[in-house]
């Protein structure tokens, strides 16, 4: 692939020397605007207000050495005060660097006169970076890069090491395209098409900036197509710990509620006393207010929380030693199942307990958490717990009187499949039972 699309859009270069014929920074500077890459440049650290503004930025060089030499200052009043200069330049940098890191999603890069594990510790002591972990800074030497082509295979061999970045670059390039194809093909149609949307929402919806936006993103999705993904920049770390597992799929299925929207949401889970609960009422049905007073019947199923023992990844299987071992880590060997069987009440217990096994736990298999009829089961929401819904435990309540006790947002489509599920339980059909005969003798 070639890198130099992948990194298409604006560079900006932030470096003291950067206007300077002969430096290095300004060789890469040369060497980024021959590959028709727009650069924008600044001789000194811009406010971290500026931050967002770079939010669309191809990548960011910035350099780690402002005054780095003495004959770069004229005034030996500044030039006894240098020491002080160069902190409180390297604390600005530090700043800038901790902003970007915040506030955008853009590749880093620090070239830098300095030795890359020098800045490294800087970084480390300030917490701007933590060992073991990738980060999106890249330090480099600028005495390292003096071609067009050290430059980017530098830049293409981070970036096989950070496949997040090269992720959503690929996407915003379909993204962009799909999103300015759109709206040249709606401004066509009419231009105005915006009011007239607006109008449709405004008169639908309480939280209209919010469905409009929602109709605008939906369409756009709806268009993308034709993406490409090259799996060299995709393989990334294999063995991931249980705790960043559950924060990946808790970021992909459940959005946690910083702050309150104003109205209510399909998906809107609630916690009141250690029990959940999960509005299934259609979107369109609470988004209206209702003699001017916004306050709609919310549909909700309970809820509880399910621990690690309720839940069975493994088979009952007899081992070599002839140990029976069950899926919760109940081991039984041969003498012990001798034993139980010479009593009546050890036997007694220990046939209820595998019924209750068999009964009440809940088992994962193959990618999925089987359920019973009368429930539905998600992982990996609210800080990585399981929730178990018992579809027949459902309430109407008012939203006023619960909306303080609301925590997040089950998104799709898992909660399209916990709706499908409680659809199914609510109009299913009682059918004559099998008798038992039929099996027995």
């Amino acid at each position: 692939m070639n890198i130099k699309e992948i990194i298409n859009g604006i560079a900006v270069i932030i470096d003291d020397e950067v206007n300077q014929e002969g430096s290095g920074i300004y060789k890469i500077r040369e060497n980024i605007i021959a590959n028709n890459i727009p650069v924008a440049t600044y001789s000194d650290i811009p406010s971290t207000e500026t931050v967002k503004a770079l939010s669309h930025a191809a990548f960011i060089i910035l350099d780690w050495n402002f005054y780095q030499d003495n004959s770069l200052v004229d005034d030996p009043t500044e030039r006894l005060m240098l020491p002080g200069l160069k902190e409180d330049k390297k604390g600005q940098v530090i700043k800038f660097i901790k902003a970007l890191l915040k506030e955008i999603f853009v590749p880093v890069f620090i070239f830098t006169t300095s030795p890359p594990e020098l800045v490294m510790d800087s970084l480390k002591e300030e917490n701007v970076i933590r060992d073991g972990n990738p980060d999106r800074i890249f330090i480099k030497q600028k005495n390292e890069i003096s071609s067009e082509v050290e430059l980017f295979e530098t830049m293409n061999e981070w970036l096989k090491n950070m496949p997040s970045v090269y992720v959503l670059r690929e996407w915003e390039k379909i993204a962009h395209a799909t999103k300015t194809e759109m709206f040249l093909e709606w401004y066509q149609l009419s231009p105005n098409w915006v009011s007239v949307i607006w109008d449709m929402i405004k008169n639908d919806s309480l939280e209209n900036d919010y469905e409009f936006g929602t109709f605008i993103t939906r369409n756009i999705v709806n268009r993308m197509q034709l993406f490409e993904f090259d799996t060299e920049y995709i393989q990334g770390k294999k063995n991931v710990l249980k705790g960043e597992l559950l924060r990946i799929l808790e970021g992909e299925r459940y959005q946690k509620y910083n702050s309150q929207p104003k109205q209510a949401y399909t998906g809107d889970l609630f916690k009141s006393g250690g029990k959940y609960f999960l509005n299934l009422r259609a979107q369109c049905d609470i988004s209206r207010e209702e003699n001017g007073v916004y306050n709609p019947d919310l549909y909700c199923i309970k809820g509880s929380k399910l621990k690690d023992s309720d839940i069975v990844s493994e088979d009952i299987k007899l081992t070599k030693n002839g140990d029976l071992i069950f899926g919760n880590g109940k081991n039984y060997s041969l003498d012990d199942l001798c034993q139980i069987c010479q009593g009546e009440t050890e036997l007694s217990d220990f046939n209820a307990n595998f019924r209750k096994h068999r009964n009440n736990m809940t088992f994962y298999n193959k990618g999925e958490l089987l359920e019973k009829k009368t429930e539905s089961i998600i992982a990996c929401v609210d800080d990585g717990k399981y929730i178990k819904f018992e579809l027949k435990k459902f309430e109407i309540k008012k939203f006023e009187e619960i909306k303080e006790k609301r925590i997040g947002r089950i998104l799709p489509p898992y909660i399209n499949k916990i709706q499908q599920k409680f659809a199914q339980y609510i109009i299913r059909e009682g059918v004559m039972p099998i008798p038992e005969e039929l099996f027995i003798g």
